[in-house]
């Protein structure tokens, strides 16, 4: 087709029209994508004859990269490079609860969740196992001058299946029953059989004299034996 003056492109899609000058095509045709739907196509290229009588045009000097003012509403197609994320701090979040996470499983597992609970300072809680001081304690002169307090005892399993074995607190009180010295006597299995018991021993070293007499419970519970 000939055209004599600024040419019309018309979109074979959506039938949108763009008024472009005569060059904006170039000799070797052009890839045109309509701003209204996004439809591409190939605009062939156009050749303009002037007015009849009317001077041969000046050259026309090539058009300039940057994308002109009248081409906003076209644009060759280009693909655009994939954008990369960078990683930021929620990976290394991620990964810490995690770890988090499978290590109360693996202490809940090794330990049991009433002893999690107690080591976590959870409250107190009830555990079903019984516990007594079996022997008069003892007091013994150590090396270096020194008094040893020494209390023993045995915890038992009342009930029908395995218990855990928290540790053991012994408190010593004076006569007006204020407590005056308290220690942590570790548990002596980590776990007791249905009807089964065992032994305990714990001591401690210079202890307040007031200390008139001494009370053994599980950590956590506060019930006293």
């Amino acid at each position: 087709m000939i055209y004599d003056g600024a040419m019309k492109l018309s979109c074979p899609n959506c039938g949108a029209t763009y008024d472009v000058p005569e060059n904006a095509i170039g000799p070797s045709g052009r890839k045109i994508r309509c701003r209204a739907c996004d439809t591409s196509w190939f605009e062939p290229a156009r050749v303009a004859v002037p007015p009849p009588l009317a001077p041969a045009p000046p050259p026309v000097s090539p058009a300039p990269a940057a994308t002109p003012p009248w081409a906003s509403g076209i644009a060759e197609t280009t693909e655009e490079p994939p954008v990369r994320r960078k990683r930021g701090p929620w990976l290394l979040l991620a990964l810490v609860v995690l770890v988090v996470i499978l290590g109360s499983i693996a202490a809940t597992v090794l330990m049991g969740p009433q002893q999690v609970a107690s080591r976590l300072g959870i409250g107190e809680r009830h555990v079903p196992l019984g516990i007594a001081i079996t022997r008069e304690p003892d007091w013994r002169m150590i090396a270096g001058g020194s008094q040893l307090f020494a209390v023993s005892g045995r915890v038992w399993n009342p009930t029908n299946v395995e218990q855990p074995v928290p540790d053991i607190r012994a408190e010593l009180r004076n006569a007006q029953g204020k407590t005056v010295y308290a220690w942590t006597i570790t548990r002596p299995v980590p776990r007791l059989a249905p009807g089964a018991a065992v032994s305990f021993e714990g001591a401690a070293v210079d202890v307040p004299p007031s200390s008139s007499n001494v009370s053994v419970t599980f950590a956590g519970t506060g019930a006293d034996r």
